[in-house]
């Protein structure tokens, strides 16, 4: 099971990416896609290098709903970018819904993984929702029974076409729409007004015991020779705070917050860890183009879900900085290096009321 609120859950996202390490090829089947999810997957450094060195990549999806026109234009993009890659849509004339989610990787040494769930290729699929799904691993000579698969690709053959103008069209008519009360505003939500939160726990969260949900973050960002949009954290934050135990196909999920409460796209980040001088990073991308300030930024993350947060980026001077900076001074530090502290939601509201991340769960987005 896909369980945010489980400390122990792969998320489908986490299974697909470990399932391209080595692979030849990868068939993925899926009734909805997003354009962001699409760019997510296909931008994890993991598929890159399965796209790089010569992966044969099938990508078939519905348009019956919410797979729209700029996800379409994303992946013919994609098609232009890596001829390996060819993407393909369903098109369905019978009334009934093209639905299955399915994920088919073979392997130079003859194995082969098949994922079949209830996720589709969109955010709630991948990482936010409540889903089902199955690893079915075949050993080198081992088989793995994909008949019906095979054949219900070779009987509707004459309905699986290239991305065109007729598809395009068809595609234009779906409307990708949140659930849960957020508005897009060119691609990002706008927050409403934010309702006050019941007070939690005064004290701040001890990070052995914290649970994964509503804990805060507060971390100074180091300089780092120049690449400080490369956020570094001590092990401690990693294990405790952002809980990644593997590093080659765990992620961290993360929502941008500006200061007015729009919502950037989610960023998969994988924790990238040197052996030689034992640090953690973690790229930040409302850090890339500007230049490291005098003093440290702050990043600000708030936990949604297991390895799902939003998180601020701060300068000095900024609306915040200070509040934050001063309660991060009366906290005791997380690990080594500049100060990082856990804390909960009512330490960071006494500190500054209106942090626009202390929104309702109300007030964000769940996506199909």
């Amino acid at each position: 099971m896909q369980d945010p609120t489980c400390s122990e859950t792969t998320y489908l996202y986490e299974a697909v990416v470990g399932a391209f390490v080595d692979a030849v090829s990868w068939r993925g089947i899926y009734a909805f896609a997003t354009r962001d999810s699409v760019d997510r997957l296909m931008e994890d450094p993991v598929v890159e290098e399965f796209i790089g060195r010569g992966g044969q990549a099938c990508v078939l999806v519905g348009i019956d709903a919410i797979t729209n026109k700029p996800t379409l234009e994303r992946l013919v993009e994609l098609e232009r970018e890596n001829e390996f890659f060819r993407p393909r849509v369903f098109r369905n004339e019978t009334g009934r819904l093209f639905h299955p989610k399915i994920s088919d990787f073979t392997y130079a040494d003859g194995r082969r993984t098949l994922i079949v769930g209830s996720g589709n290729l969109t955010p709630g699929g991948l990482t936010n929702n409540f889903e089902d799904y199955a690893v079915v691993e075949a050993e080198r000579g081992e088989k793995i029974d994909v008949s019906q698969l095979d054949e219900f690709l070779e009987r509707h053959a004459d309905d699986i076409r290239p991305i065109d103008v007729e598809a395009m069209e068809t595609a234009k008519r779906n409307l990708f729409r949140s659930v849960g009360g957020g508005r897009r505003n060119g691609g990002k939500s706008v927050r409403k007004p934010r309702r006050r939160k019941a007070a939690v726990s005064e004290r701040a969260v001890e990070t052995e015991t914290a649970d994964v949900f509503d804990r805060i973050l507060i971390a100074k960002v180091p300089k780092a020779g120049g690449r400080w949009p490369q956020a570094h954290f001590n092990e401690q934050v990693v294990r405790e705070y952002f809980r990644i135990s593997d590093y080659d196909t765990q992620r961290v999920y993360l929502t941008h917050v500006g200061p007015d409460g729009t919502r950037a796209e989610v960023e998969a980040r994988p924790c990238v860890y040197s052996r030689s001088n034992k640090n953690h990073r973690i790229e930040i991308a409302a850090g890339r183009g500007r230049e490291y300030p005098d003093a440290p930024p702050l990043l600000l993350f708030r936990g949604r879900g297991l390895r799902i947060f939003d998180y601020m980026l701060l300068f000095p001077g900024e609306r915040g900085y200070q509040s934050l900076s001063n309660l991060a001074e009366r906290l005791p530090t997380v690990g080594r290096g500049l100060r990082r502290v856990v804390t909960d939601t009512k330490n960071l509201e006494d500190a500054w009321a209106d942090c626009p991340i202390l929104q309702s769960d109300e007030e964000r987005e769940w996506e199909i």
